[in-house]
């Protein structure tokens, strides 16, 4: 009977991570993924990393340091062999082994992970998504992180595979310099914390701050090993301090009153509870450094989105205790309620996948119904030699245009948005106000427009055919095409 109950523990552990797997289902939409998939043929078609803007209009002797290009590769290569739904399957899989890390990481039971694992997914649904993406790596590579770091108490030597953590994600995503600052972060923490209120010896403290110490510049040497050595900081730093990075969406605050907005009221108000049981049980002294950590990505994600993906994951040693203080007593009835909020929650979840078709004939044309792309557009585009005058396209579309219709250079795309040259110049900028109407598109270089009626030069220019200046040669629920009346100015 032990024996038999014993299968069955084992077996119903896997319950929270199918659930994990099965809510991380999405097929790819993300608005980059052709040029990341561009970027991962050149590299399997001539051996080596792309350098050079091959793909765009603007910038074209631009040399970039790509901290994705290995994640370029893994799309690629899943792609390539295993098709949209090779991407959707990795993507969840990913996921899931970050809930793994993160669960291990604060040593979730079974019943704590069934109340908090649902919680999380419903928090970062709008990142998960969109499916397989760098970002999920770097999230990965974090819970990577903390469980080394949860257990370097009792197995000192597992920190030596801290440097070769970030060797791969230094080549994999460029957050690999927010998990340094963050480890850099947990380091300080604990060893003030270790000699300050847990009253550890000064010597033993001093030992321990040079070991980590080494490890932590061991660390940042690793990250040097990539194809563009010491431009990956360059790029890095340069998009942390950029001031255009108001101008994209990921880095700016949540709208108030909106969805995610209540969602980091949700997240600080279930956190406080935990810390409040942690300080009532004595646990808060020993927790500083996490607490510390978690506080600094929740005042970040106040002012960015995008650190908001990270606090979550962050948060989930102080969802523990509130977990813990509903767990019922009884190791049956842990099992048994656990299940059932799993099951409850997993048929909805399953249910709103069907039909599985969805994913398995998920093409080019499926992803265009969420990026608002139009292939008549690019389609009448080429049919009309459009793409060999002065045309203007739109940002969103330049990594699908890229893939798909590589005969078409867009005008710019997603890889863009903070280049800029040795004289300051900035693509993003010339063709942000273009398309706010801050520039009038009459009096710029451009002979054709290929853009979304959601944007404001879009309005612009009905007004210009509206005065006999321009034509409006092609329309879809998408997109509109506009042409001068004559192709000089």
């Amino acid at each position: 009977m032990d024996k038999n109950y014993n299968i069955f523990e084992k077996l119903i552990q896997v319950f929270p991570y199918l659930f994990v797997f099965l809510a991380s289902v999405h097929s790819p939409t993300d608005p980059d993924l052709g040029w990341h998939l561009k970027y991962g043929e050149y590299f399997f078609k001539y051996g080596r990393v792309l350098r050079d803007n091959t793909f765009s209009q603007l910038m074209p002797d631009y040399k970039w340091a790509n901290t994705s290009w290995a994640t370029d590769l893994i799309s690629y290569f899943t792609f390539h062999n295993f098709g949209f739904l090779g991407l959707t399957i990795l993507g969840a899989v990913v996921i899931t082994l970050t809930f793994y890390f993160f669960s291990k990481s604060a040593q979730l039971s079974f019943f704590e992970e069934s109340l908090i694992f649902p919680l999380t997914i419903y928090f970062m649904h709008p990142l998960n998504s969109i499916s397989f993406r760098g970002q999920l790596l770097s999230l990965l590579f974090l819970g990577i992180l903390f469980y080394l770091l949860s257990i370097y108490t009792q197995k000192k030597k597992v920190t030596y595979f801290i440097p070769f953590l970030f060797l791969a994600w230094s080549n994999i995503h460029g957050e690999f310099l927010l998990g340094l600052f963050l480890f850099l972060g947990w380091t300080v923490v604990r060893l003030l914390n270790n000699y300050f209120f847990l009253k550890i010896k000064l010597r033993e403290t001093l030992a321990e701050t040079k070991f980590l110490g080494l490890i932590f510049l061991f660390s940042i040497f690793f990250t040097f090993l990539n194809p563009f050595g010491i431009e990956i900081y360059k790029n890095v730093l340069h998009h942390a301090i950029s001031p255009d990075l108001k101008l994209i969406v990921e880095y700016l605050p949540f709208n108030d009153l909106s969805t995610p907005w209540w969602n980091l009221i949700i997240i600080a108000t279930l956190a406080f509870w935990g810390i409040i049981i942690l300080f009532a049980e004595n646990k808060f002294i020993k927790r500083i450094p996490e607490i510390s950590l978690f506080g600094v990505t929740y005042a970040l994600s106040l002012f960015v989105r995008r650190y908001a993906w990270m606090m979550f994951y962050l948060s989930i040693p102080f969802l523990k205790p509130v977990a813990n203080f509903l767990e019922p007593n009884q190791k049956k009835y842990k099992y048994i309620s656990g299940s059932i909020i799993i099951l409850l929650i997993t048929i909805p979840v399953v249910y709103f996948k069907f039909p599985l078709s969805r994913y398995y004939n998920f093409s080019w044309d499926q992803y265009c119904t969420y990026n608002f792309c139009s292939k008549g557009a690019v389609e009448f585009i080429i049919k009309n030699n459009l793409q060999k005058k002065k045309l203007l396209t739109m940002y969103n579309w330049g990594g699908w245009i890229i893939w798909n219709y590589p005969e078409v250079k867009p005008t710019i795309d997603g890889r863009m948005h903070l280049w800029k040259d040795k004289k300051g110049y900035s693509a993003f900028d010339e063709y942000f106000a273009i398309e706010q109407n801050f520039t009038d598109v009459d009096k710029s270089k451009y002979d054709a427009v290929f853009i979304s009626p959601e944007k404001h030069v879009y309005k612009r220019l009905i007004e210009l055919v509206n005065e006999g200046k321009w034509k409006l040669v092609y329309k879809d629920n998408y997109s509109g095409i506009f042409i001068r009346n004559v192709f000089q100015k």
